[in-house]
């Protein structure tokens, strides 16, 4: 028994996509027994890098703030050590936390942050 965390799929439209990135390869789940909708913050000073395909590859994978490490700690959180769980992450929306608009808020100083929309499914036995 143990709670599996397959990964993160990117599934960001090719647009977003920078020159160099490839996609990983996730296990998916097709009889997944449900879907919860995770809105998660990746803090871009942790995660950047010059390469932007590096960056957008961090954003998922890096293991203190990445999406996956995020989801397999929700996972551990959310289900017994001793369960059968199975889980994979749809990245599917990605925006920041700062956005020039009109008003003077645009100008604190909060730290930037990736905001990631994901999709997370899970398999329980």
């Amino acid at each position: 028994m143990a709670i599996t965390n397959n990964g993160t799929v990117n599934s960001l439209d090719s647009t977003l996509l920078p020159s160099g990135y490839t996609r990983p390869t996730v296990t998916e789940i097709s009889d997944y027994d449900y879907v919860k909708e995770v809105t998660l913050s990746v803090l871009k000073s942790t995660v950047e890098n010059a390469t932007k395909a590096t960056t957008l590859a961090n954003i998922i994978a890096n293991g203190t703030v990445g999406i996956t490490a995020q989801i397999t700690a929700i996972l551990a959180a959310d289900y017994l050590a001793t369960a059968t769980v199975t889980a994979y992450t749809d990245f599917y929306k990605i925006s920041s936390n700062i956005e020039a608009n009109t008003s003077s808020d645009f100008y604190n100083d909060t730290a930037v942050s990736y905001t990631c929309y994901c999709r997370l499914y899970v398999k329980a036995a």
